[in-house]
């Protein structure tokens, strides 16, 4: 029998950073439908839409920060990006991209 390769250490995925038009968001509450209440960074608060390509394959609690794009029409509603894993935000604290008391203050 010939011996499997070890597995190669995967390489670390870059984390998502906000670009021109979109902020990163906490999860206020869930509302059901792919609707979701958001606060931002900018101190708005936006309902959120779940699009269908994340809707079964990335699962999203309230407490959780995501990355959203405001709609440029109706600046109220947003669209949810990206979800970042728990690492990934320590890994944003860690760049100084956003600090750990907004964040502890967003979730609280």
């Amino acid at each position: 029998m010939a011996k499997k390769k070890s597995a190669s250490p995967q390489p670390t995925r870059e984390v998502p950073k906000p670009e021109e038009g979109e902020v990163i968001c906490v999860v206020k509450k869930m509302l059901g439908a792919e609707h979701i209440q958001v606060v931002c960074l900018d101190g708005k608060e936006r309902l959120a839409r779940i699009p269908g390509k994340m809707k079964k394959k990335m699962w999203i609690r309230e407490g959780d920060v995501v990355l959203a794009a405001p709609w440029d029409f109706q600046p109220s509603k947003c669209d949810i990006v990206y979800r970042y894993e728990e690492s990934e935000v320590r890994k944003l604290i860690e760049e100084k991209v956003v600090s750990a008391e907004i964040i502890e203050q967003l979730r609280g």
